[in-house]
């Protein structure tokens, strides 16, 4: 493996995304974060990288997909990035988030983050949230699952992040029993994105007016969203993919930089920062927050 000098370190956002697993189990017809031709980085030490996060000013590392939760190496990098003083997070469908692999996770893993849009399956289906066999059977079990494992992780004392994208088919939901009753620490809601050459055959379909997205909004308001609108999300979230590189959505495409591994972590991001990464945005979308305290 090669070691980089860098003639100066870069100063990172203090909250990463890592989409360490390109995979999914789901077929979410909003989601612009497919990877198909994305290769995972085996040879680069991820102790390393998680050590050069840390080094740069990064506080919080959340661990996405995909799906991470089908990543096993999940099991070893949460209590290593926990080990080294990162706040550690995921965020996952629910796929084997099982008791016996939170109780593992215990003092490990701060945050567990649920991607519930609905208060009923019925939506989730229309949405494509839920795994290709329940899908293809006209149906979705995700809010059962995610229940079963939000009650789990809750007893177990664990911080709890809820993630909804409001798109057409849940527009006119409301969610203000389901979310009382959940009592999350945190709610974060989008306005379904598009990124182009990720979801442009679903968009017609899914597409959601600001009108309509401020009125869902406004139904949850008392609620307390941390609510974020296209203009807030593109260009404002630190992201590395599967092939370590860092890659930024600020001109409605995904663009890669070059590859942790092949640059070193100083010029690869660099290589984002030149394309677009608006550090304004990531705090007016409230991206620091009290994570430290449940």
């Amino acid at each position: 493996m090669t070691l980089f000098k860098s003639q100066k370190k870069v100063k990172l956002p203090i909250a990463v995304n890592w989409h360490l697993e390109p995979n999914c189990n789901y077929r979410c017809k909003f989601c612009f974060a497919h990877f198909v031709d994305v290769k995972k980085e085996s040879d680069y030490d991820p102790a390393l990288l998680i050590s050069d996060l840390w080094d740069r000013g990064v506080k919080k590392l959340t661990f996405v997909g995909g799906e991470p939760m089908l990543d096993r190496r999940v099991d070893t990098l949460i209590p290593l990035a926990k080990r080294i003083g990162l706040t550690t997070c995921i965020v996952t469908n629910g796929t084997r988030v099982k008791r016996r692999w939170l109780e593992s996770m215990v003092g490990h893993l701060d945050w567990i983050g649920f991607s519930i849009d609905a208060s009923s399956d019925t939506a989730h289906v229309k949405m494509g949230r839920g795994n290709a066999w329940e899908l293809s059977r006209g149906k979705s079990n995700h809010l059962t699952r995610c229940l079963e494992s939000w009650e789990i992780a809750r007893d177990l004392g664990f911080g709890l992040k809820l993630n909804t994208v409001v798109t057409s088919h849940n527009v006119d939901d409301d969610m203000s029993e389901l979310v009382a009753s959940l009592s999350p620490h945190r709610w974060k809601v989008f306005q379904v994105l598009r990124v182009e050459g990720e979801n442009d055959d679903t968009w017609d379909d899914l597409a959601v007016s600001d009108r309509g997205f401020t009125s869902w909004v406004h139904r949850h308001t008392h609620l307390s969203p941390v609510v974020e609108s296209n203009d807030l999300m593109r260009g404002s979230y630190c992201m590395i993919d599967g092939q370590l590189r860092f890659k930024s959505d600020a001109g409605g495409k995904l663009f890669y930089g070059r590859s942790i591994a092949d640059v070193g972590i100083d010029e690869a991001w660099r290589d984002i920062v030149n394309w677009g990464f608006d550090n304004d945005t990531f705090l007016e979308r409230g991206g620091v927050w009290e994570w430290t305290g449940k």
